[in-house]
């Protein structure tokens, strides 16, 4: 058996997991292993237009008909440190992920870079814990008492100390 060099597949359309009105979306690099498979007939009119389409003519499982699906992996190529226990989003060497964790419904995020979370408001419920220092740009409210602009009574110069916040 002889090998045969086919042509490039160029603008073929990559399958990511969507649904529902979500997407898991991610980069693709050059030497990525993918599975490459190739439709019944012909996808032009559904590339373009999306929908149910007539086939623009009567070919059959063309090289021109192809979807990409990313992931498969070769030993050569395979990610190591799978969880066996928990779902992850991470990184192919391990070192950042989101992980869910079923029978204690635990999620855990790690990363040794930095994490950045941009909302118009978030809401924490429960305790929190912070080992490390608090660095805060705006005003700091504790039980309705603001940290900036609160003040103390029974203030006397000397070496006493003031009385709880007003």
């Amino acid at each position: 058996m002889s090998p045969v060099n086919y042509p490039l597949l160029v603008d073929v359309p990559v399958v990511f997991p969507h649904g529902g009105g979500c997407s898991l979306t991610f980069p693709l690099k050059k030497g990525d292993e993918c599975l490459v498979i190739f439709a019944d007939r012909a996808i032009d009119f559904w590339w373009q237009s999306g929908g149910i389409q007539e086939p623009v003519d009567a070919r059959q499982h063309s090289l021109s008909d192809a979807f990409v699906l990313p992931g498969p992996q070769s030993q050569a190529k395979k990610i190591g440190g799978i969880s066996s226990t928990a779902v992850q989003l991470r990184s192919e060497d391990g070192k950042a992920f989101v992980e869910l964790e079923p029978g204690s419904h635990g999620i855990t995020l790690t990363t040794p870079g930095k994490l950045t979370a941009t909302a118009a408001s978030i809401d924490l419920t429960g305790e929190v814990k912070i080992n490390g220092n608090v660095t805060v740009s705006g005003d700091v409210t504790a039980s309705g008492i603001s940290l900036t602009k609160h003040r103390h009574g029974g203030v006397q110069s000397g070496g006493a100390n003031t009385g709880g916040p007003v």
